[in-house]
């Protein structure tokens, strides 16, 4: 007599991992220094439409569908710097931080085309928090 035994393993599906990338903004003068001191603030408030776009991009660039991405990713407003937070969930933590970085990537480069241009333009910069 063979007796067979079949099983989910439903824990596997339940365990998360969590990582953030930043994409951290930046100012650069398109004119040549002309001595004066000159200060800029930068206030950034993390809308729907950044998630939306970056899901976007991925789903074009990795494959998949944007609303996959949408439900594994999170834009919020970054504490310490100026620029934005991407947290990603991933069932590895390989996974998620290769999907935070991605998505960080994804977000600079929405926000490099749709960037006014003119005296000053805006530089975005992608750092991996390493949690």
């Amino acid at each position: 007599m063979t007796t067979t035994v079949v099983g989910w393993l439903w824990w596997t599906k339940s365990i998360a991992f969590m990582h953030t990338a930043v994409v951290q903004f930046g100012v650069e003068s398109t004119e040549p220094d002309d001595g004066t001191l000159t200060a800029v603030f930068i206030d950034v408030e993390a809308s729907e439409l950044d998630l939306t776009k970056t899901a976007e991009r991925l789903a074009r660039t990795r494959g998949g569908s944007a609303a996959g991405y949408e439900s594994d990713l999170t834009v919020t407003s970054a504490v310490d710097v100026s620029g934005l937070a991407v947290t990603a969930r991933g069932r590895t933590p390989g996974r998620a931080q290769a999907l935070a970085i991605a998505a960080a990537e994804a977000l600079s480069s929405y926000l490099s085309d749709v960037s006014p241009s003119g005296a000053r333009t805006f530089t975005y910069t992608v750092v991996d928090q390493g949690n």
